[in-house]
């Protein structure tokens, strides 16, 4: 995830720490984050659309699976989503 170290030097360094640095907690951490935004902010009835390209658009479209109470909609740009578990193959984009 970049530059940022939530552990610090140690982020790498051990299961417990590593665990946070999964696609799934980012989720996690986005839907927190939408759900207090929308509290301090007063806007709990606001609607919310995620969007991404490619690694941001993979999420976006989990994002809306996982949470559909939290985001209304997802816009996902380039996002392979079906290149995985062999649904269509990595050259169908070439074809």
């Amino acid at each position: 995830y970049g530059e940022s170290k939530p552990f610090g030097n140690d982020s790498y360094t051990s299961a417990d720490t590593v665990g946070y640095l999964t696609s799934t907690q980012a989720l996690a951490d986005f839907a927190i984050l939408i759900t207090s935004l929308k509290q301090n902010l007063s806007a709990v009835d606001a609607p919310v659309v995620v969007f991404g390209g490619s690694y941001g658009g993979m999420l976006a479209s989990w994002f809306r699976l996982k949470y559909p109470h939290v985001a209304m909609g997802a816009l996902a740009s380039s996002a392979p989503i079906l290149q995985f578990d062999d649904i269509t193959p990595w050259s169908s984009f070439n074809d």
